[in-house]
């Protein structure tokens, strides 16, 4: 996977060597730390993900519907 954050406001999410990944046995375990906050899914304007420190997002659930995640912070007080 290959992740960067921009500005503090948007995430975004890809997956790297889909075909060696699979035959590995998908992402198991791997996880991604987002930053402090509430992100939603902007490619699918439903879900939801918390970020923070002690808060890890696995990737697997993450990818499950498609290869790229494209995430926007929540603004507090919002939603």
């Amino acid at each position: 996977c290959l992740a960067f954050a921009r500005g503090g406001e948007v995430v975004t999410a890809v997956t790297r060597l889909s075909l060696r990944l699979a035959e590995m046995g998908g992402w198991q375990d791997t996880e991604l730390v987002l930053p402090e906050g509430r992100w939603a899914d902007v490619l699918d304007g439903v879900r939801e993900f918390t970020g923070g420190p002690a808060t890890e997002l696995k990737l697997a659930e993450l990818f499950e519907e498609r290869p790229v995640a494209l995430l926007a912070r929540i603004p507090d007080g919002e939603g």
